[in-house]
């Protein structure tokens, strides 16, 4: 791979490096050894290497073609990615997972959205596997040739086979050249969509929360890290939220659970975005401790002594809890769908007990949730 231009008019998608998305392209075809070419240190080569070791795998830059020979045996496997290529990483590992080939595309369109003809019926879709000593055929070349273009002529030379790639990928945004910030731009709502689509529209707080993640995850030089921390405020922000709603301080404590609750959505979607084309999922655990911190919160708040006397108001928030649980299932009717934005909810649990209504609103959100769930009609499929 090489590490292309720094600056403001690099090329970036989701707030990275092309290189970065190509070295998950990599991962995946559980390619053990990256090798970068690059001009000298930047801040993005430095983000690529930390990334690439965090994941196991060893990490090299040079400047030229020349620093390949020591690096790649014959016996080896190379995998070639041109500068700006972001492939199918799925197709990627069906296709060359376990032999070596060129990638390809028609040369009709392939060729006008920049992609290298390599005949009269093909351009190379930017991808291509060889065997690890082509690399010796490039010593003869002069020290600024482009090495990534040599290895092509190699790999065309042997008469290294062509994998088509499907055309219509060119259309959607699923294979794309990215040569530009301009381009980067355009390809950049279709790959949220495709690896981290939003909430609905029904839940605002949730939808709200996945904006502000994806407007950080742009911003941030480490969103994971960033992620993880704003789980850890949040859960700060429950548990002193459920200290303050049991000595008494029901709308304080409701406020802060609001917060924390639209908190732990905005780190979830941040790390969805982290982990977007990595091939790495969340902890399994993450998403239900994270809610049953919520729940347990509530209900702390309704049992306070201080301010509710009896059981109808922590039975209120119990089965309210239920209530926001069953609508996340995904059998859950359209209409029951909104009350599992927690941060809303929250928000309206906050008014509620600023007007002295909270166990009766806390009653009537679960009766009809729950109402919802028995009685609307399910869609049949």
């Amino acid at each position: 791979m090489t590490m292309g231009p720094a600056g403001e008019d690099a090329p970036r998608l989701a707030g990275r490096p092309i290189a970065w998305h190509q070295l998950h392209s990599a991962l995946a075809l559980a390619c053990e050894r990256i090798v970068c070419l690059a001009d000298g240190p930047s801040p993005d080569l430095a983000a690529v290497q930390h990334e690439a070791e965090r994941r196991g795998a060893t990490f090299h830059a040079v400047p030229h073609h020349r620093g390949l020979s020591g690096l790649v045996s014959a016996a080896d496997t190379l995998v070639v990615y041109a500068p700006g290529v972001m492939p199918d990483n799925g197709w990627l590992g069906q296709a060359l997972g376990s032999r070596t080939g060129i990638a390809t595309f028609p040369a009709d369109n392939a060729v006008e959205l920049g992609f290298e003809r390599i005949d009269r019926d093909h351009a190379w879709a930017g991808v291509l596997a060889t065997r690890g000593d082509a690399v010796e055929a490039l010593a003869a070349l002069p020290p600024d040739a482009d090495p990534v273009s040599g290895l092509l002529r190699v790999a065309l030379q042997r008469g290294g086979n062509c994998v088509a790639v499907p055309e219509k990928w060119l259309d959607d945004g699923q294979w794309a050249l990215i040569g530009s910030r301009a381009v980067a731009d355009r390809h950049q709502a279709e790959w949220y969509l495709r690896h981290v689509p939003p909430p609905a529209a029904d839940r605002p707080g949730d939808y709200l929360a996945y904006r502000v993640a994806r407007l950080a995850n742009a911003r941030i030089a480490f969103p994971a890290r960033a992620s993880r921390v704003a789980l850890g405020v949040a859960a700060a922000l429950a548990g002193g939220g459920a200290i303050a709603g049991y000595l008494g301080y029901t709308v304080a404590a409701l406020a802060a659970l609001a917060v924390a609750a639209f908190a732990s959505e905005a780190a979830t979607a941040l790390g969805r975005f982290a982990r977007a084309g990595t091939g790495e999922r969340a902890p399994r655990w993450l998403a239900p401790a994270r809610d049953a911190l919520l729940d347990v919160a509530l209900i702390a708040v309704a049992a306070s002594p201080v301010a509710f006397s009896g059981w109808p108001a922590p039975f209120a928030a119990l089965m309210l809890a239920a209530a926001v649980r069953l609508s996340g299932d995904p059998a859950a009717p359209r209409p029951l769908r909104p009350l599992g934005d927690r941060a809303a909810v929250f928000v309206l649990l906050a008014i509620a007990a600023a007007a002295d209504r909270l166990p009766g609103s806390m009653a009537l959100l679960a009766s009809l949730g729950l109402a919802l769930w028995l009685f609307w009609p399910r869609q049949r499929g």
